[in-house]
């Protein structure tokens, strides 16, 4: 590990990170940012930016975040593309080193001898780095929704109440998908943190009116609320070809479109009964995590213990809820980091052999079906036949398999 230390390992780094930087922002230039940004002008000229394409290089997408995200983005709404792209990639790049100095906190890795410690990170990052890239071509924001989770949290343990209720409130309000750990707090008895959270949501729904009026301000949450209501109701038709619930189960289930010549569905029901299932397995999932949680009204005991319950958390994020793209699945940074600490941690200890080799085949299958499966490793035809048979999804269940398999340690 003497080679992370060397001056030209890190003049090397810098380089590589500055040319994606410039390739990102200048030459890969369309991005889902730019939807971001569009919409934000749309909004400060006095129109809706829900339920309408907005393009994005060739193709078009729909904004699904909050009006106050757009009004937030008012300093970069009318710089050229490259710039505001230059500025949200460095941002997004701060916040990923921010997210693995808190996996430095969560897991007390100032113990760890520092070969020890980068070797953990290097592992780490790897076990991302499909979803990472992804997420950072894409000019997606998944990179602030973990980190914002995880600090808020941070400040909550530490009893800085107020700070991490109003981060937790802002990022919830901008794209409801961290809504489950509001869940949480209500679940392990931080009542404070919790009241406070949802007092912060309510003045950031208020917050833009402020700037655009009240009027509008309703007008534009009305679409925000039926935008979403409308993507949850249709997510089993809508999410063909993703990687999630909303899409695994009626390809079990369902007549879908026929690829490959490779049929998926082993009964053919209505999607009436496709969607009955698909809520009955989501209520089983949130059984099994309440199981791993312990009994509730108690609050995690250290910091580890929380970010066990976090990166469970995480980890079924990206399943739970409709219209995710594969650059969600960074969300499973956490629960990669969980299992890539207690394998490195207990390796050494003869009598947790066992544990560690079926942790590690676990981690490493979840690892293969969710990275290896790029289209940049096996071709576009091999990738969009790993896609179609759903392994991303597959592979987030080993990875659970992974974590509760160590959850006693």
């Amino acid at each position: 590990m003497r080679f992370f230390n060397s001056v030209y390992f890190k003049i090397v780094a810098a380089l590589v990170v500055g040319f994606l930087l410039y390739l990102e922002s200048f030459v890969n230039v369309n991005k889902d940012f730019g939807v971001f940004t569009s919409a934000s002008r749309l909004v400060f000229e006095g129109k809706t930016c829900d339920e309408v394409w907005i393009k994005s290089g060739s193709a078009g997408l729909k904004y699904f975040y909050s009006p106050l995200f757009a009004v937030l983005l008012f300093p970069l709404k009318d710089l050229p593309q490259g710039i505001s792209n230059l500025v949200w990639l460095s941002l997004n790049l701060l916040v990923l080193l921010r997210i693995f100095k808190l996996l430095a906190f969560y897991l007390s890795l100032h113990n760890w001898p520092d070969n020890k410690r980068k070797l953990f990170y290097l592992l780490t990052f790897l076990a991302v780095a499909r979803s990472l890239y992804d997420c950072f071509s894409l000019g997606q924001m998944t990179f602030i929704l973990v980190w914002a989770g995880l600090e808020a949290f941070k400040w909550i343990h530490n009893g800085e109440k107020l700070k991490g209720a109003a981060l937790l409130a802002l990022v919830i309000n901008i794209k409801l998908i961290p809504i489950a750990l509001l869940a949480y707090l209500f679940y392990t008895k931080e009542w404070k943190a919790a009241f406070l959270t949802l007092v912060f949501f309510g003045l950031y729904l208020l917050l833009p009116a402020l700037f655009l009026g009240d009027d509008f301000n309703r007008q534009l949450h009305a679409g925000w609320l039926a935008s979403i209501t409308s993507t949850n109701a249709g997510s089993i038709m809508d999410d063909y070809g993703r990687q999630s619930l909303s899409s695994f189960i009626p390809a079990l289930l369902m007549d879908t479109p026929l690829q490959f010549d490779l049929k998926r569905n082993f009964v053919n029901l209505d999607a009436n009964q496709v969607n009955l299932i698909l809520n009955m397995v989501r209520l089983l999932l949130l059984g099994l995590l309440a199981v791993l949680f312990g009994r509730p009204l108690v609050k995690p005991n250290s910091a580890q213990k929380l970010f066990y319950h976090l990166s469970l958390i995480c980890l079924l994020t990206p399943l739970f809820f409709p219209h995710q793209g594969k650059y969600s699945f960074f969300y499973l940074l956490p629960a990669y980091a969980f299992c890539i600490y207690h394998i490195m941690q207990l390796k050494e200890i003869p009598e947790q052999k066992a544990l560690v080799r079926k942790a590690m085949f676990l981690t490493l299958i979840s690892f293969v079906f969710l990275s290896l499966t790029t289209d940049g490793l096996i071709g576009r035809r091999l990738s969009d036949l790993c896609e179609y048979l759903n392994l991303i999804t597959i592979g987030s269940f080993f990875l659970l398999a992974a974590v509760f398999s160590l959850r006693r340690v």
